[in-house]
């Protein structure tokens, strides 16, 4: 059902001709570099997508009345995937302007970029949806900012530390010691607090010309 509705937005719809357009000018430069350098972009872009599946499945879940157990698991693990949405624009960090293609390589970038940031940001409306018919509109926009916060810092963890959602699970011990190394880096919290704000001011930015496009009616009875 949820896959469904995916199907049936128009807005999603173009969310996948977006898709597209990327993958045919990432084959267009396989094609003319004969190299598959940057294809790793179409498994971020997956990735990306893992934290609107989640925020959509767990509006389902409320709405159906399902397991709350269920819902905050799947809360937490919107939490863990949604950095994979903002991650793509720090794939730009790939630029390089000698490069013949690099004007291919700038636009290849920013549609996949922009897609990835607008899967997360619909993923944060579904969510922050939620949390506006369950509590205060002020805490609402607090927890709203700190999972910016978590993301941007999620963000940094995956581009300098080098590690991605899955460490959480394959490397527990190595992830936790990073992660209380790094409370200790300057440009850790430089990081958390400037992409993490980036992520807060667009979603703010974006939100009025998403709306309706990535949100369900919900009735807050149901939790």
């Amino acid at each position: 059902m949820i896959i469904s509705a995916l199907k049936n937005n128009l807005f999603h719809k173009r969310l996948l001709l977006l898709t597209a357009l990327g993958t045919v000018l990432l084959a267009l430069r396989v094609y003319l570099t004969q190299s598959i350098d940057f294809t790793f972009l179409l498994w971020n872009l997956f990735l990306a997508l893992i934290p609107l599946f989640l925020s959509k499945q767990f509006l389902f879940n409320v709405q159906v009345g399902q397991s709350k157990t269920l819902r905050v698991i799947l809360l937490l693990l919107w939490v863990l995937f949604l950095p994979n949405s903002p991650y793509i624009i720090t794939d730009f960090v790939h630029l390089d302007s000698s490069r013949p293609t690099f004007w291919l390589d700038l636009m290849l970038f920013f549609v996949f970029s922009l897609n990835g940031l607008i899967l997360g940001i619909l993923s944060m409306m579904d969510v922050f949806s939620y949390l506006r018919k369950r509590n205060h509109p002020v805490l609402a926009n607090a927890i709203l900012l700190f999972v910016s916060l978590l993301s941007g810092y999620g963000v940094f963890l995956g581009r300098f530390l080098r590690f991605n959602s899955w460490d959480i699970v394959t490397k527990p011990l190595v992830l936790a010691q990073s992660l209380f190394n790094s409370l200790f880096l300057v440009d850790a919290w430089l990081w958390i607090f400037g992409f993490g704000s980036f992520i807060w001011v667009s979603f703010w930015a974006l939100k009025p010309f998403l709306r309706g496009h990535g949100t369900a009616s919900l009735d807050s009875s149901k939790f």
